[in-house]
Order: C-alpha cells, then structure tokens, then sequence
C-alpha cells in the first residue's frame, strides 16, 4: 500500500503540470489571436466650419467613400464636409421636401435625400450641390409592403431602407426597383421576440458584402443579419468593457470590425468580425478625446471613424490603426 500510495503521490504532480501546460497553451493562442485583432484608435479633430468647431447634436452622418466627403443631417441642413473636416457647402432651407431623414451619395456623385413628408417617406436626386433633380419611385412593392423608411443605405449599387420602428427592410437596385424585404422582429429568439414593442432598432448600416447590421438597445445585443439571410446577435447588458448600457449606432471597419456607440457610457466599443471585444475609447469628459453620449456613427474608406454626440460636442473624428 505504501508503494501504491508513493506512486499515486508521485503521478500528481505530473497531471498538475499537464493541466497548466494545456492552460498555457490556451492563453497563448488566446493572446496571439488578440495581438491579430488590435486596433489603436486615435484623435483626430471636430468637423468645423470657418468660424471654429461645429457645434452641433444629435445630428445624422454620411461618407461619400468615393470622394472622401463627409455629410451632416442637423434641423433639415445638409452641411457637406471636405477630406480635412471642414465645412464646403451646405444646402436644404429651400427646398420643399419636408423633414429630411437621410442622405446618400450614388457612384456618380448625385446627393439621394430621404425625407418624410405628407404622412409618407420620398427619395429625391440632386445634383452634387443639392439641386432637386427629380423624385426616384420605388417600383413593384409587394401587396401589404409599404415604403416607410427612416434611415438610408447606399452600398454596391442597392439602396437599404431601415424602418426602425418595425425592425425592418427593404432593398431595392440603384433605380428603386424592388429585391426584397426583410423583417426582422418574426426572426429573433423566443425571449427576445417576447418583448415586443420594445425591440425596436435604433443604430442600422449595411457593407459592401450585403451584410445587414443593427442595434436593438433594450435587448442590449447587436445582430448581423448575413447575406445568405442568416440572423445572428451578440451582446450582454453590464457596466464591464465589452458589455452594454444603452447602445445606438453601429458601423464596419475595413478590416471587418464592428464599432457600436454606446449612449450611456459614453464609449465607441470595438469588436472583430467573429464578434470578440477588442478595444473602446472615447469616455465621458471634457477633453477633445472624449465623447459625450456618442449616438450615430460612420466610417469612410480611410478607416476614419466620425461620432456624433450631445451638449452641442459636434462631430468628433478618430483615425483608427490596425496593428499587425
């Protein structure tokens, strides 16, 4: 017995060992595919005008990815933005297309307003500096498929209306031909579905693969909703980084990172494709560097992030840095 119990003393230490071996190894590869998906944001500036910062909130943002411009929706204005975040143009007192709700910018350079009036969405074309053109028909909607559309998507030559109050969307091709529509709430698990009116969306952008992305802030999750028509969601409520309070916008990088605006702590939370947390930055103050109830959020082709915030913080920009 007592060469027994030697043995069994002796085999213990090595089961010990193999398990911290195997808890190493899992460390390592889990810090090496952490070092693959670093991304170092930076300040940059404010959006600004000739007379200093723009002070502006709760405003709607567009990139024109091709001309490197940035767009700002704020009190039915569109203000146009050059490369270096200064204002160029600016244009919308005029015209008589009621409450503007978005704004994109096709391959040709014609602006597209999505504006809300006479108890009706409508898409009109303009010339660059915001000259009405003409109205652009969605064409061939389904029976019982209304047009109600409240954010704007223009990416690889489809349009993507976002209803946010019903979670749902409809795509058509560059001339408002209809391709599909998509609702979203009917897809979404037991639990979450049971909240009802509650799951509404509020952050809504698309990329050039045909992948849809949305924030519903009272289930505290963002979902993908793949191109295969697959619908998938991450997130968990909580004060720790990586977690939820009251999310809003959300926006892809290059390299396929999500970034999502959260309203109350005041951060742009960054995750990789396969959902992982990687980074935040922002944090309330009163520094240039932070952010003030961040909501809407874009990123153009040079992987520069602009957030818009409250208390009149304007249009804050960041450049983000993907380490190798």
């Amino acid at each position: 017995m007592d060469c027994v119990g030697r043995l069994m003393t002796l085999r213990r230490p090595g089961r010990r060992a193999l398990r911290v071996f195997a808890m190493a190894g899992s460390l390592v590869a889990l810090v090496a595919g952490t070092a693959l998906a670093q991304v170092k944001p930076t300040y940059l500036y404010g959006l600004s005008t000739f007379s200093g910062p723009l002070r502006l909130e709760g405003s709607r943002l567009h990139v024109d990815q091709e001309r490197g411009e940035t767009y700002v929706i704020y009190q039915n204005i569109v203000r146009v933005f050059n490369r270096s975040g200064m204002e160029i143009f600016s244009f919308g007192d005029g015209l008589d297309l009621g409450q503007i709700a978005d704004v994109a910018v096709d391959p040709n350079g014609d602006v597209i307003l999505l504006s809300y009036k006479d108890s009706r969405s409508i898409l009109t074309r303009c010339t660059f500096r915001g000259v009405p053109i003409g109205p652009i028909e969605i064409k061939n909607l389904p029976p019982g498929v209304e047009f109600a559309a409240s954010r704007m998507v223009h990416r690889s030559g489809l349009f993507y209306f976002a209803s946010l109050g019903t979670s749902s969307v409809i795509v058509t091709d560059a001339s408002g031909e209809f391709r599909k529509h998509i609702e979203f709430l009917p897809m979404l698990e037991d639990e979450d579905r049971k909240k009802g009116g509650g799951a509404e969306m509020i952050g809504f952008t698309a990329d050039q693969d045909g992948n849809m992305f949305f924030t519903i802030p009272t289930l505290f999750k963002v979902f993908k909703y793949s191109s295969e028509g697959k619908l998938t969601s991450f997130g968990r409520s909580g004060s720790a980084p990586g977690r939820f309070g009251v999310i809003a916008g959300v926006a892809t990088d290059s390299h396929g990172n999500l970034l999502v605006t959260d309203k109350l702590k005041c951060v742009v939370m960054v995750f990789d494709k396969d959902f992982n947390f990687v980074t935040e930055f922002g944090y309330r103050g009163s520094r240039p560097e932070n952010l003030i109830v961040p909501e809407d959020i874009v990123i153009d082709s040079r992987d520069r992030v602009y957030v818009t915030q409250m208390r009149r913080r304007g249009v804050s920009v960041f450049a983000l840095d993907h380490a190798r």
